[in-house]
């Protein structure tokens, strides 16, 4: 054991379940099933992580009641026993791992979508769900689900706990969070109903206790039982308040649940100036959530012996054994962080803090599954979701030497993957450092966690061998006279020249970010991800910033999420956004626009920014396609894209090499 984090790597306990250590990879969802069946992406995806010596895993987010609590098409299941013997498949994969195994069960509810579940949703009550910028979705109104109908769902639920039982697992995980069912019942907003089933928080929580009540008599007392809770449910359509997350705690609590892991919820359709992205979460946060719960059940009943589960962006050590030595939490669960590195705990454990993959905070593990209906992807780990989730390496037959141009993302992934193969990989960039455009990236407010991949790419290279020299532009002659078997090109982009009157008074996004002083009223030309991230920056530092974008929509390179987000600072901030409009000139004075409806007008600039993006740049790869057998073009000289798709290209270009 890692003797600096006594607390967190020893025994914990769920019931009567021992862990190997008070770590709990948390249940999120992946949606790679087969038509709900597990397969073999599920089955490597979860090894993997109980390999990487977390001590319990909740297996991600399977519905009960197939197909009207869908979430996703590539949701798992379990509302009928011809599931089990994939489950048990899963449970024995996990259990071979060393960790404990959880499944989640739940039932999408108001939040499902007609395209996925071919039909109305249901809910507590005929309440549509509300636009949120934390998921950026909102839905059509759902149907009021009858008495009778609420007592079937009930022992579904239940039976769903008996099948994971014959299965396998430890024990199961009642969803009581974000826009799933369990929350709806909850929550005074979602739950309108005067019947047994709402109005007071002792009915709102009726279908809860009825379901635990079951899940006892059909599993017993050994068989875990855990609620995932949203003590508090924030925002104008917030129907949960401290008092009821107590309140329910205390029910859970009496219900004999082993365990609650604690969160919070909110429902906003706009985010205000300070709301803050995922890639400026602080460590552990939700962490105090369970500090309260714990203070409030031993002053309303004396005693607190149910297990509280705390964290959000917990993959940081440090963070999670200092919350649980203060003893605000019980177990610390860990999300993001273990989808990007599998051997979180275990390169804790054996004090590799150094080698662990961040999260970064993107958000495009949500967005591509509930935005795009695809797997959820990751802009660290090129595996995740992608295919088997097969996590070997295999050594190259025949060794060869390798020229990889470009240390962002891509150029460093292939680099290294290369390297780990067996092959001897130089890696040349012309800038003075490795990271490319995430250099660039974590600048804007509220990035700050992109800066964290930097040290990481650093680490790897040397880990592994990789022979970088920074600093280094090539020319065609001197990448021929390096006589290498393969050669990667993942040159970048070059930036869009701006062809209009006046493009001599504007300067570029990229040196305003690196500290170029703007003057107090700026028009940033543009409005992509870069655009809008740099007029924020601009905001924040009290400039009267307008945005001119040609198309209709503002940041539309950006995960929905963290789109949502940015939108609601700049109006926080007062940016004037102006889309659909171009600019025809540049002046000492303005920039001169045109509206969609061919007006023209103007807006005073003291300093113009241009942020149109940038072009593949492929000068290089093009002098030398033609001259080397083996030769790979990749990431943003390759088309460009988001960082998930980058890693990716160089993950599986390192693998063909």
């Amino acid at each position: 054991m890692n003797p600096k984090y006594p607390n967190l790597l020893s025994p914990g306990k769920i019931g009567k379940v021992e862990l190997r250590n008070k770590t709990v990879m948390a249940a999120m969802g992946m949606s790679q099933s087969d038509g709900g069946f597990v397969n073999k992406a599920v089955l490597n995806h979860y090894a993997e992580r109980a390999k990487g010596g977390v001590g319990a895993i909740i297996v991600e987010v399977t519905c009960v009641d197939s197909p009207l609590g869908l979430n996703t098409k590539g949701m798992l299941i379990i509302d009928d026993d011809k599931y089990i013997p994939g489950m048990a498949q899963l449970a024995d994969v996990i259990h071979q791992g060393g960790s404990k195994a959880f499944l989640q069960l739940s039932h999408t509810g108001r939040g499902a979508r007609r395209k996925i579940i071919g039909d109305q949703p249901v809910g507590p009550s005929a309440v549509a769900m509300p636009y949120s910028y934390m998921m950026g979705l909102a839905n059509e109104t759902p149907r009021a689900l009858t008495i009778n109908e609420i007592k079937a769902i009930e022992e579904k639920y239940a039976q769903a706990a008996l099948r994971a039982k014959k299965a396998g697992f430890d024990g199961v995980e009642i969803h009581a969070v974000g826009y799933y069912l369990g929350q709806q019942f909850l929550s005074k907003t979602a739950n309108v109903r005067t019947d047994e089933y709402g109005g007071s928080r002792e009915n709102r929580i009726r279908f809860h206790l009825n379901i635990i009540k079951r899940i006892r008599e059909l599993c017993g007392e050994d068989f875990a039982i855990i609620v995932k809770l949203s003590v508090i449910e924030m925002g104008k359509d917030g129907g949960i308040s401290m008092p009821d997350g107590l309140y329910y705690c205390k029910k859970l609590q009496e219900a004999g649940v082993d365990a609650i892991e604690v969160l919070a919820g909110i429902w906003s359709g706009e985010a205000g100036k300070n709301q803050k992205p995922e890639s400026a979460y602080s460590d552990c946060m939700a962490v105090a959530l369970c500090l309260v719960m714990k203070i409030g059940l031993m002053l309303t009943t004396g005693k607190k012996k149910i297990t509280l589960i705390g964290g959000g962006r917990a993959q940081n050590p440090v963070a999670s054994e200092k919350a649980l030595k203060s003893k605000q939490c019980d177990l610390i669960f860990i999300g993001h962080g273990l989808l990007a590195q599998p051997d979180l705990v275990n390169l804790i454990d054996e004090d590799r803090e150094d080698e662990i993959r961040p999260c970064i905070g993107c958000g495009h593990c949500v967005d591509h599954q509930l935005q795009h209906g695809e797997r959820a992807i990751c802009s660290g780990n090129a595996v995740l979701a992608r295919g088997d989730n097969d996590y070997t390496v295999t050594p190259a037959l025949t060794k060869k030497k390798v020229v990889v141009i470009g240390a962002g993302v891509a150029g460093v992934e292939a680099a290294r993957i290369a390297a780990m193969r067996g092959h001897t990989v130089d890696l040349y960039e012309a800038a003075n450092e490795v990271g490319g455009q995430m250099n660039l990236a974590c600048k804007p407010p509220f990035k700050q966690h992109l800066g964290l991949m930097k040290p990481y790419l650093e680490r790897q290279l040397e880990l592994h061998g990789v022979n970088a020299h920074l600093g280094r532009k090539l020319t065609k002659e001197a990448v021929l006279a390096m006589n290498a078997d393969a050669v990667v090109c993942a040159t970048g982009v070059t930036p869009v020249p701006l062809k209009i009157e006046g493009a001599d008074r504007a300067v570029n996004a990229v040196d305003i970010l690196n500290g170029k002083e703007s003057g107090k009223n700026t028009v940033v030309i543009g409005g992509g991800s870069i655009g809008c991230e740099t007029a924020e920056y601009l905001a924040k530092q009290g400039k009267k910033v307008t945005i001119i974008e040609m198309t209709d929509t503002l940041a539309g390179n950006t995960g929905k999420t963290d789109q949502t987000i940015l939108l609601g600072h700049l109006k926080g901030h007062g940016v004037k956004l102006l889309t659909e409009s171009k600019v025809e000139k540049i002046t000492a004075t303005d920039v001169v626009y045109k509206t969609k409806d061919g007006k023209t007008n103007s807006v005073k600039a003291d300093t113009v920014v241009f942020a149109v993006g940038g072009r593949p740049e492929t000068t290089l790869y093009e002098s030398l396609k033609d001259e080397i057998k083996e030769i790979y073009n990749i990431g943003d000289s390759n088309g460009g894209g988001i960082i998930p798709n980058a890693v990716y290209e160089g993950y599986t270009v390192g693998n063909l090499i």
